[in-house]
């Protein structure tokens, strides 16, 4: 049956989960962002939404860059931490098993054990309602085709499913 209403109708989202790495002078954070996607194939952007008042925002800001490594479904757990604890020391990555590996084109660290890993260098930012929109041109990426994505749906997380007949 549908039913109007714009507040719960915001649930019904699904999207994959992604770590958001950065890093300015020596203090690194992560974060949690089920708002990010790729926004251009040539060249190769994509897009990450950062509330203003969140750590990162600032990290990001000053350091013009950014890491997106999208979360494998046996890393909910790092997602979790990573979405619900506020930290602007880079302690944060001591809460949780955050293993990590060196980029080769930032300075952030990514998340080791995704399902992708995306190194950004910052070519836009602009206000999309209570969030930044930073726009990132891909330096490099990884994958492991070994993995499953993590999925987001009402507040939960899920494996992802069988694959359905297109007919």
């Amino acid at each position: 049956m549908r039913t109007e209403d714009i507040e719960k109708s915001q649930e019904y989202f699904t999207s994959t989960v992604a770590l958001v790495t950065a890093k300015s002078r020596e203090v690194a954070n992560v974060m949690s962002a089920e708002w990010s996607l790729r926004v251009s194939l040539d060249p190769f952007l994509m897009a990450v939404f950062v509330g203003y008042e969140r750590g990162t925002y600032d990290l990001i800001k000053e350091s013009g860059e950014y890491g997106l490594s999208y979360c494998s479904d046996q890393q909910g757990n790092l997602a979790h931490v990573a979405g619900n604890n506020s930290v602007r020391d880079g302690s944060k990555f001591k809460l949780a098993d955050f293993r990590t590996f060196k980029p080769k084109r930032i300075n952030a660290p990514l998340i080791d054990g995704a399902i992708s890993n995306f190194e950004c260098r910052v070519i836009d930012e602009f206000k999309v309602g209570d969030h930044a929109a930073f726009i990132g041109e891909v330096l490099t990426a990884y994958y492991d085709d070994s993995k499953n994505p993590l999925v987001f749906h009402g507040g939960k997380f899920f494996h992802l499913g069988r694959q359905i007949s297109k007919s």
